[in-house]
């Protein structure tokens, strides 16, 4: 079959098998890269494909039946959350077909939950509870049960997608291609919509549990916990905290409405998500650093600065697209698009195409300034981040120029900005 219409993505089935390689090869190379000596050292920079492939422990040791079995209960476990916790029920975007799908809103339940839990037992067990040693004894071996777990749910999707009548995301007639960037839009298992599941609740719930084992370790192994680790550990609590909190807002995002499910999303979900985002705090576990009072007022603000334009334009967008009659939204003008759809050009969205995206940046280099500066490994976060950030933008861009034609024209003329106000 030819590529879709607004052409392959991701460098076509060639750069969708590179990528599936690489994405968790880095994954694995960033585990090994930061060790007690140094992040990374002298010696690790001179050859750092050598240094990684001596750390490589063998896939015995990487792979463990007991470790991946506790992860898919971790899933499975949550998937019980989803159903016997009580919450509301919502409806999606209208899709191709007219309808709107229901989705049942507990997350932020579940969260709670887990988190709860979590905290009566290191209460009650103190810093040396054993979960606490597990997640960071076994980080690796989890790292492999998310992954392990993340291929069979791709093939999953991708295999029921043949036989559910779903509507389809991705239907090229190349295997690889279709399977990495998800054939199905919405693959569902009765009530349980397997991509939106997943994009909030296993890895975005044990990301800051992986921090807190960080926290633990710091204390058990150097007897103090430093601001720097407070810092990051609230940073990213609150972040989950607020996606959870604000569950109904993932239905309106791009992963949701656009993409299908297939390896990228299940694997950005489960395994980069969780493993690579808690860097910052497993750095400080074994480099300890102290920020002192203007230190940390620094990154409160940048942190903050960051929040406010990630939420409210986000919280914005949300609205109108919800409901562009509402009230609240009686100051934002709009342009009409000969398809029927409204685009803004006032408020936050009138400032830049992705101003939410700028926000969102800002709060990557809180998230890596309390590990100070020693050298390029903690701040990983914030180079990968912008050069996500980037290629979501041109994507949405690309699709954006094939559905409204002449009216993106005319609407990026009156929001020239892409991301940074005046500068992109």
């Amino acid at each position: 079959m030819p590529p879709p219409a607004h052409g392959y993505e991701f460098g076509g089935p060639l750069g969708a098998f590179a990528i599936s390689l690489s994405a968790p090869a880095t994954t694995y190379a960033l585990y090994f890269i930061c060790s007690e000596d140094g992040c990374p050292s002298s010696s690790f920079l001179r050859d750092p494909v050598g240094n990684i492939a001596s750390k490589w422990p063998g896939l015995s040791v990487a792979f463990d039946w007991d470790v991946t079995k506790h992860y898919f209960l971790w899933y499975l476990a949550l998937v019980a959350m989803y159903f016997v916790l009580p919450g509301k029920t919502g409806e999606g975007v209208v899709l191709s077909n007219g309808k709107r799908l229901k989705y049942k809103f507990n997350g932020y339940a579940s969260m709670l939950t887990v988190w709860g839990y979590c905290g009566f037992m290191t209460f009650r067990e103190g810093f040396g509870w054993p979960l606490w040693a597990y997640l960071w004894d076994n980080q690796l071996q989890l790292m492999t049960g998310a992954l392990v777990f993340s291929i069979t749910l791709a093939f999953y999707c991708y295999i029921s997608s043949f036989f559910t009548g779903e509507i389809l995301a991705n239907n090229t007639g190349n295997f690889f291609y279709d399977w990495f960037l998800g054939r199905p839009l919405n693959p569902r298992i009765g009530r349980l919509d397997l991509k939106v599941f997943s994009e909030l609740r296993p890895g975005m719930i044990l990301w800051p549990i992986l921090n807190f084992a960080s926290l633990a370790h710091q204390y058990n192994t150097h007897g103090k916990i430093t601001d720097s680790m407070i810092l990051v550990n609230f940073f990213h609590l609150w972040y989950v905290y607020d996606a959870l909190h604000n569950e109904p807002a993932v239905l309106t995002t791009m992963d949701v409405t656009t993409d299908g499910f297939g390896f990228m999303l299940s694997f950005g979900d489960l395994m980069w998500l969780p493993f690579n985002y808690s860097i910052q705090c497993r750095y400080l576990a074994m480099h300890p650093f102290e920020l002192g009072p203007l230190g940390v007022a620094g990154v409160l603000a940048v942190q903050g600065l960051g929040y406010w334009i990630f939420r409210e334009a986000n919280r914005e967008k949300h609205d109108f697209r919800t409901d562009p009659n509402d009230p609240r939204l009686a100051h934002i003008k709009y342009m009409e698009t000969k398809s029927g759809s409204r685009l803004m050009i006032t408020g936050w969205w009138g400032i830049a195409r992705h101003i939410n995206y700028m926000g969102d940046w800002i709060m990557a280099w809180a998230w890596c300034l309390p590990t100070g500066y020693r050298g390029p490994f903690s701040y990983f976060y914030v180079v990968y981040f912008a050069i996500l950030l980037l290629h979501r933008e041109r994507r949405d861009e690309a699709k954006c120029k094939l559905k409204y034609g002449a009216d993106w024209k005319r609407y990026t003329g009156l929001v020239p900005s892409r991301i940074v106000p005046g500068i992109y």
